[in-house]
């Protein structure tokens, strides 16, 4: 019994710590690092590396993105759709850190991870976008 209500309460302060943490953009949080915060902006490019590791570029796309949420090859397999996050706006928790002079936080579970707008299905934009651009082209008048 001592050792359920030590889980609750476990849970119920990590639950606590993670509702009272700040919250700051792609573009600000370079300026936290060091604090455990939720970082909050557009996913505006996804890769996965050869050896496994997961980026998601928030804020900007590779090389001037400000900020990555890193996702180690440890982990990427919790992440197997990780490619439908391009385009989303989430939210990343933990604590911010700095890698070759651009904030990130290491991801290794998708409790970090809120979905906070889903991405526009590339497949219907694309279409409606050539739709667009048939309809807005007038035909040539005949001689």
């Amino acid at each position: 019994m001592k050792l359920s209500l030590f889980a609750f309460v476990a849970v119920l302060s990590l639950a606590t710590a993670r509702a009272e943490t700040p919250t700051y953009s792609a573009a600000d949080a370079a300026k936290h690092v060091g604090e455990t915060a939720t970082v909050t902006d557009k996913v505006e490019g996804t890769y996965q590396a050869k050896g496994g590791n997961i980026f998601l570029n928030m804020g900007g796309t590779h090389p001037n993105a400000p900020f990555t949420a890193f996702i180690p090859s440890t982990s990427a397999e919790k992440f197997p759709d990780f490619k439908k996050m391009e385009g989303a706006t989430i939210s990343v928790t933990e604590k911010i850190t700095a890698h070759k002079e651009k904030a990130e936080i290491v991801v290794r579970d998708p409790e970090q991870v809120t979905v906070k707008e889903a991405a526009v299905d590339k497949g219907e934009g694309e279409k409606a976008e050539a739709g667009k651009t048939e309809a807005a082209s007038p035909t040539p008048a005949a001689p």
